[in-house]
Protein backbone atom coordinates (compact mmCIF):
# COMPACT_ATOMS: atom_id res chain seq x y z
CA UNK A 1 0.00 0.00 0.00
CA UNK A 2 1.24 3.39 -0.51
CA UNK A 3 -0.47 6.68 1.33
CA UNK A 4 -1.36 8.19 -2.30
CA UNK A 5 -3.76 4.89 -2.61
CA UNK A 6 -5.12 5.01 0.84
CA UNK A 7 -8.17 6.95 -0.30
CA UNK A 8 -9.21 4.82 -3.49
CA UNK A 9 -8.54 1.63 -1.50
CA UNK A 10 -10.96 3.15 1.27
CA UNK A 11 -13.45 3.95 -0.56
CA UNK A 12 -13.48 0.16 -2.61
CA UNK A 13 -16.27 -1.35 -1.00
CA UNK A 14 -15.07 -4.90 -2.11
CA UNK A 15 -11.99 -4.62 -0.08
CA UNK A 16 -13.66 -3.21 2.97
CA UNK A 17 -13.32 -7.50 4.37
CA UNK A 18 -9.55 -6.87 4.28
CA UNK A 19 -9.38 -3.52 5.73
CA UNK A 20 -11.50 -4.65 8.73
CA UNK A 21 -9.12 -7.41 9.39
CA UNK A 22 -6.43 -5.08 8.53
CA UNK A 23 -7.41 -3.19 11.20
CA UNK A 24 -7.28 -6.01 13.71
CA UNK A 25 -3.29 -6.29 13.19
CA UNK A 26 -0.23 -4.60 14.47
CA UNK A 27 3.37 -4.50 13.21
CA UNK A 28 5.32 -2.25 16.41
CA UNK A 29 4.63 -1.53 20.08
CA UNK A 30 1.24 -1.26 21.16
CA UNK A 31 2.07 0.74 24.13
CA UNK A 32 -0.23 -1.92 26.58
CA UNK A 33 3.02 -1.96 28.77
CA UNK A 34 3.28 1.31 30.03
CA UNK A 35 6.64 1.73 32.40
CA UNK A 36 6.06 4.89 33.09
CA UNK A 37 2.35 4.64 34.17
CA UNK A 38 1.62 7.20 36.67
CA UNK A 39 4.14 9.38 36.33
CA UNK A 40 1.93 11.84 34.28
CA UNK A 41 -0.03 14.33 36.58
CA UNK A 42 -3.34 15.77 34.95
CA UNK A 43 -1.50 19.07 35.89
CA UNK A 44 0.71 18.12 32.88
CA UNK A 45 -1.37 17.39 30.05
CA UNK A 46 -2.19 21.12 29.12
CA UNK A 47 1.49 21.80 29.01
CA UNK A 48 1.89 18.45 26.70
CA UNK A 49 -1.08 18.91 25.03
CA UNK A 50 0.87 21.74 23.38
CA UNK A 51 4.44 20.78 23.32
CA UNK A 52 3.98 16.34 22.78
CA UNK A 53 0.65 15.85 21.40
CA UNK A 54 0.39 14.75 17.80
CA UNK A 55 -2.12 17.31 16.17
CA UNK A 56 -5.21 14.97 15.99
CA UNK A 57 -4.43 14.49 20.09
CA UNK A 58 -4.02 18.39 20.42
CA UNK A 59 -7.37 19.04 18.57
CA UNK A 60 -9.09 16.04 20.59
CA UNK A 61 -7.97 17.79 23.87
CA UNK A 62 -8.46 21.63 23.21
CA UNK A 63 -12.41 20.45 21.93
CA UNK A 64 -12.80 18.33 25.39
CA UNK A 65 -11.48 21.80 27.13
CA UNK A 66 -13.48 23.89 25.31
CA UNK A 67 -16.58 22.61 25.03
CA UNK A 68 -16.23 19.60 28.49
CA UNK A 69 -17.66 16.87 26.69
CA UNK A 70 -16.61 14.50 23.48
CA UNK A 71 -18.24 12.06 21.60
CA UNK A 72 -18.04 8.24 21.17
CA UNK A 73 -14.95 8.57 18.85
CA UNK A 74 -13.08 11.41 20.45
CA UNK A 75 -13.31 9.49 23.76
CA UNK A 76 -12.27 6.05 22.09
CA UNK A 77 -9.80 8.13 20.30
CA UNK A 78 -8.30 10.30 23.12
CA UNK A 79 -8.93 7.59 26.23
CA UNK A 80 -6.80 5.43 25.14
CA UNK A 81 -4.30 7.31 24.16
CA UNK A 82 -4.24 9.40 27.42
CA UNK A 83 -3.71 5.77 28.80
CA UNK A 84 -1.30 4.79 26.09
CA UNK A 85 0.90 7.87 27.88
CA UNK A 86 1.15 6.73 31.16
CA UNK A 87 -2.58 7.96 32.98
CA UNK A 88 -3.81 5.62 35.77
CA UNK A 89 -7.31 4.31 35.91
CA UNK A 90 -7.80 6.82 38.96
CA UNK A 91 -6.50 9.62 37.10
CA UNK A 92 -8.20 8.68 33.91
CA UNK A 93 -11.57 8.58 35.57
CA UNK A 94 -10.76 11.74 37.40
CA UNK A 95 -9.70 13.67 34.37
CA UNK A 96 -12.80 12.60 32.20
CA UNK A 97 -15.72 13.64 35.48
CA UNK A 98 -13.97 16.75 36.10
CA UNK A 99 -14.53 17.87 32.77
CA UNK A 100 -17.85 16.37 32.18
CA UNK A 101 -19.14 17.53 35.13
CA UNK A 102 -18.30 21.35 33.89
CA UNK A 103 -20.27 20.51 30.78
CA UNK A 104 -23.77 19.05 30.66
CA UNK A 105 -23.34 15.74 32.78
CA UNK A 106 -23.65 15.45 36.10
CA UNK A 107 -21.58 13.23 38.65
CA UNK A 108 -24.24 10.83 38.93
CA UNK A 109 -24.83 10.49 35.02
CA UNK A 110 -21.03 9.83 34.83
CA UNK A 111 -20.75 7.71 37.47
CA UNK A 112 -23.61 5.57 36.00
CA UNK A 113 -22.54 5.93 32.04
CA UNK A 114 -19.45 7.15 31.80
CA UNK A 115 -17.25 5.56 34.68
CA UNK A 116 -18.19 2.36 33.16
CA UNK A 117 -16.26 2.49 30.08
CA UNK A 118 -13.55 4.01 31.20
CA UNK A 119 -12.78 0.96 33.40
CA UNK A 120 -13.65 -1.46 30.85
CA UNK A 121 -10.78 0.35 28.47
CA UNK A 122 -8.51 -0.43 31.16
CA UNK A 123 -9.45 -3.80 31.22
CA UNK A 124 -11.36 -3.91 34.56
CA UNK A 125 -14.38 -4.44 32.97
CA UNK A 126 -16.52 -7.30 30.82
CA UNK A 127 -13.58 -9.36 29.22
CA UNK A 128 -10.45 -7.71 31.56
CA UNK A 129 -8.97 -6.96 27.52
CA UNK A 130 -5.72 -4.56 28.18
CA UNK A 131 -6.93 -2.55 25.02
CA UNK A 132 -4.38 -0.74 23.65
CA UNK A 133 -4.32 3.18 21.96
CA UNK A 134 -5.58 3.45 17.85
CA UNK A 135 -2.77 3.34 15.60
CA UNK A 136 -2.09 6.42 12.79
CA UNK A 137 -3.24 3.82 10.17
CA UNK A 138 -6.39 2.72 12.18
CA UNK A 139 -7.12 6.40 12.64
CA UNK A 140 -6.92 7.04 9.10
CA UNK A 141 -8.76 4.25 7.83
CA UNK A 142 -11.57 4.07 9.95
CA UNK A 143 -14.58 5.65 11.61
CA UNK A 144 -14.30 8.93 9.59
CA UNK A 145 -15.36 12.08 11.96
CA UNK A 146 -19.24 13.76 11.35
CA UNK A 147 -20.40 16.96 12.19
CA UNK A 148 -19.63 17.66 15.56
CA UNK A 149 -16.86 15.42 16.02
CA UNK A 150 -13.55 15.97 16.67
CA UNK A 151 -11.52 12.64 16.81
CA UNK A 152 -9.77 11.42 12.98
CA UNK A 153 -6.43 12.62 11.93
CA UNK A 154 -6.11 16.32 10.97
CA UNK A 155 -4.48 16.04 7.62
CA UNK A 156 -6.91 13.27 6.23
CA UNK A 157 -10.07 14.32 7.66
CA UNK A 158 -9.94 18.39 7.66
CA UNK A 159 -10.59 21.16 4.86
CA UNK A 160 -7.47 22.08 3.18
CA UNK A 161 -8.30 25.53 4.36
CA UNK A 162 -9.31 24.61 7.92
CA UNK A 163 -6.14 22.84 8.27
CA UNK A 164 -4.05 26.08 7.17
CA UNK A 165 -5.88 27.84 10.03
CA UNK A 166 -5.21 25.37 12.35
CA UNK A 167 -1.55 25.03 11.56
CA UNK A 168 -1.11 28.80 11.89
CA UNK A 169 -2.51 29.18 15.22
CA UNK A 170 -0.05 26.25 16.16
CA UNK A 171 2.52 28.86 14.80
CA UNK A 172 3.92 27.06 11.44
CA UNK A 173 5.65 29.32 9.47
CA UNK A 174 4.13 29.89 5.53
CA UNK A 175 6.89 27.62 4.18
CA UNK A 176 6.32 24.67 6.66
CA UNK A 177 2.60 25.01 6.19
CA UNK A 178 2.65 24.65 2.59
CA UNK A 179 4.84 21.34 3.00
CA UNK A 180 2.47 20.05 4.66
CA UNK A 181 -0.36 21.11 2.38
CA UNK A 182 1.67 19.52 -0.49
CA UNK A 183 1.90 16.35 1.22
CA UNK A 184 -1.62 16.48 2.22
CA UNK A 185 -2.33 16.90 -1.45
CA UNK A 186 -0.73 14.32 -2.48
CA UNK A 187 -2.69 12.21 0.24
CA UNK A 188 0.33 11.82 2.27
CA UNK A 189 -1.03 12.14 5.63
CA UNK A 190 1.53 10.47 7.91
CA UNK A 191 4.39 12.32 6.50
CA UNK A 192 2.56 15.37 6.75
CA UNK A 193 2.65 14.36 10.49
CA UNK A 194 6.11 13.92 10.04
CA UNK A 195 6.72 17.14 9.01
CA UNK A 196 5.04 18.91 11.69
CA UNK A 197 6.97 17.40 13.99
CA UNK A 198 10.04 18.74 12.37
CA UNK A 199 8.51 22.31 12.59
CA UNK A 200 7.21 22.32 15.80
CA UNK A 201 10.82 20.65 17.33
CA UNK A 202 12.76 22.82 15.33
CA UNK A 203 15.12 19.55 13.57
CA UNK A 204 15.56 18.63 10.05
CA UNK A 205 14.70 14.79 9.92
CA UNK A 206 12.86 13.28 12.33
CA UNK A 207 15.20 9.89 11.86
CA UNK A 208 11.79 7.25 12.45
CA UNK A 209 8.97 6.18 10.46
CA UNK A 210 5.83 7.84 12.38
CA UNK A 211 3.09 5.68 12.58
CA UNK A 212 1.60 5.66 15.96
CA UNK A 213 0.43 9.14 17.98
CA UNK A 214 1.76 7.36 21.15
CA UNK A 215 5.31 7.06 19.31
CA UNK A 216 4.85 10.72 18.35
CA UNK A 217 4.74 11.46 21.92
CA UNK A 218 7.18 9.20 23.47
CA UNK A 219 10.20 10.44 20.47
CA UNK A 220 8.75 14.18 21.30
CA UNK A 221 8.97 13.53 25.43
CA UNK A 222 12.47 12.14 24.63
CA UNK A 223 13.84 15.14 22.19
CA UNK A 224 12.47 17.69 24.59
CA UNK A 225 13.68 16.13 27.98
CA UNK A 226 17.31 14.85 26.48
CA UNK A 227 17.98 17.71 24.10
CA UNK A 228 19.13 14.15 22.34
CA UNK A 229 18.01 13.67 18.61
CA UNK A 230 14.92 11.05 17.66
CA UNK A 231 15.53 7.87 18.46
CA UNK A 232 16.10 5.80 14.85
CA UNK A 233 13.46 3.17 14.49
CA UNK A 234 14.24 -0.29 15.82
CA UNK A 235 13.43 -3.79 14.35
CA UNK A 236 10.32 -5.38 15.12
CA UNK A 237 12.33 -8.66 16.29
CA UNK A 238 11.62 -7.54 19.66
CA UNK A 239 7.87 -6.90 19.19
CA UNK A 240 7.13 -10.44 17.55
CA UNK A 241 4.11 -11.25 19.91
CA UNK A 242 1.52 -8.72 20.06
CA UNK A 243 -1.82 -8.70 21.81
CA UNK A 244 -4.51 -9.96 20.16
CA UNK A 245 -6.39 -6.71 20.43
CA UNK A 246 -3.50 -4.17 19.04
CA UNK A 247 -4.38 -2.19 15.94
CA UNK A 248 -2.54 -1.67 12.78
CA UNK A 249 -0.08 0.12 12.51
CA UNK A 250 2.12 0.62 9.40
CA UNK A 251 4.07 2.97 7.23
CA UNK A 252 3.80 3.21 3.53
CA UNK A 253 6.57 0.74 2.87
CA UNK A 254 5.27 -2.30 6.01
CA UNK A 255 3.52 -5.44 5.14
CA UNK A 256 0.68 -6.28 7.65
CA UNK A 257 0.84 -9.56 10.00
CA UNK A 258 -1.93 -11.71 10.88
CA UNK A 259 -3.79 -11.41 13.88
CA UNK A 260 -6.19 -13.28 15.88
CA UNK A 261 -10.14 -11.91 14.65
CA UNK A 262 -11.44 -12.05 18.00
CA UNK A 263 -9.33 -8.88 18.58
CA UNK A 264 -11.93 -6.48 16.94
CA UNK A 265 -14.75 -7.99 18.62
CA UNK A 266 -13.41 -7.57 21.73
CA UNK A 267 -12.55 -3.56 20.86
CA UNK A 268 -16.18 -3.78 18.96
CA UNK A 269 -17.71 -4.43 22.66
CA UNK A 270 -15.50 -1.70 24.19
CA UNK A 271 -16.61 0.76 21.83
CA UNK A 272 -20.88 -0.36 22.04
CA UNK A 273 -19.96 0.48 26.01
CA UNK A 274 -19.27 4.66 25.36
CA UNK A 275 -22.55 6.46 25.45
CA UNK A 276 -23.04 7.81 22.25
CA UNK A 277 -24.22 11.59 23.38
Amino acid sequence: LTARSLPSIQSDERLQPLLNHLSHSYVGPDYSVQKNTGKISLEQIDALSVKSFPPCMRQLHRALRDSHHLRHGGRMQYGLFLKGIGLTLEQALEFWKKEFIRGKVDADKFDKGYAYSIRHSYGKEGRRTDYTPYSCMKIIMSNPPSQGDYHGCPFRHSDPELLKQKLQSYKIPPSGITQILELVKGMHFQLACQKYFELTHDIDDIGFSLNHPNQYFTESQRLLSGGREPKKELSNSGNSQQKNNSQESMNSNSTPTTSNTTAGTELEELEAYFTED
